[in-house]
């Protein structure tokens, strides 16, 4: 079975944060609370991770599809209780400026969920996706 393998390298900070090495480039962690915030935290991380995770496959389905379209956002948002450390919901709102046709860009959003790989290990129970078509 043919596979993609993926590392990186974390060395902490001395307090809470983390410098964190992925191939060429660096990335940093740390806390707003008990840190010196000079990083985005772990949780707005993986938001981040799903957010590039869809751009990327917003992208790839545009351009195989050879659909027009002027503008792409993405925005991500998270909750979970303070007494439970994990994520409960995740949403995400794309906002799409073009003038192709609402089902043409609902199967990029279904195709672009289907062969996420941050979206796919997060796990599909737990994302709430919607988009926002700007007809020019």
């Amino acid at each position: 079975m043919e596979k993609l393998e993926y590392e990186i390298k974390a060395k902490w900070d001395g307090n809470v944060g983390t410098y964190i090495q992925v191939r060429h480039f660096s990335l940093r962690t740390d806390s707003n609370t008990d840190g010196g915030d000079e990083g985005p935290l772990p949780a707005e991380m993986l938001l981040s991770a799903l957010s590039g995770c869809l751009m990327i496959n917003w992208g790839r389905l545009i351009k195989k599809m050879h659909l027009r379209v002027d503008d792409l956002e993405i925005e991500v948002s998270g909750w979970r209780n303070l007494s439970e450390p994990q994520l409960q919901e995740i949403n995400y709102m794309v906002r799409v400026k073009t003038s192709e046709p609402k089902e043409k860009i609902e199967k990029v959003r279904i195709l672009a969920e289907k062969y996420g790989t941050v979206y796919n290990t997060i796990g599909k129970e737990k994302i709430k996706g919607s988009v926002n078509i700007v007809n020019i």
